[in-house]
């Protein structure tokens, strides 16, 4: 049991008694380095067109992957959130994927095919082993993708 502190929500769709506006996928963040031999300009622009191409021409991809979006964290944007005084995680880059089920991401992950297609490229241009965050997403603010058939979250008007 979730111990609850007493609140005056001023926006009542997110309240107690509400249902979390989970989205329809599971969403997994996959976090890498860039190999030191390379710059980050190698490394950003071989994942995004080079690597990018492999992942999205197979067949397991295609099957089974719903959305795909790739996060650079070049050095600068780095530095800017260290300059906060928080922690930074202490990667370069993070692929996220979002499929239906988790049998969805296991038949992507482990499929031959993949395999073929990326494992000798990704020594090209990263550090392995790669970090994994898996789950669902909580959509708060801002639109859903209209063909995954997610719920909008909240749409502030400020």
């Amino acid at each position: 049991m979730t111990t609850r502190i007493n609140h005056n929500f001023k926006h009542v769709e997110l309240s107690y008694d509400k249902e979390p506006n989970l989205q329809p996928c599971i969403k997994v963040s996959v976090f890498f380095k860039k190999l030191d031999s390379i710059s980050y300009d190698t490394f950003f622009e071989h994942w995004q067109t080079v690597h990018a191409d492999l992942a999205v021409a197979t067949q397991a991809f295609q099957a089974h992957i719903l959305r795909y979006v790739q996060h650079h964290q070049t050095p600068e944007m780095k530095a800017r959130a260290q300059s906060l005084g928080e922690n930074v995680l202490d990667y370069d880059a993070c692929a996220q994927l979002w499929v239906r089920t988790w049998d969805d991401w296991r038949k992507f992950y482990t499929s031959e095919e993949y395999a073929a297609a990326l494992s000798d490229d990704c020594n090209l241009f990263m550090k392995l082993p790669m970090t994994y965050m898996v789950g669902e997403e909580n959509l708060v603010v801002g639109e859903s993708p209209k063909d995954l058939g997610g719920k909008d979250g909240l749409q502030l008007h400020l």
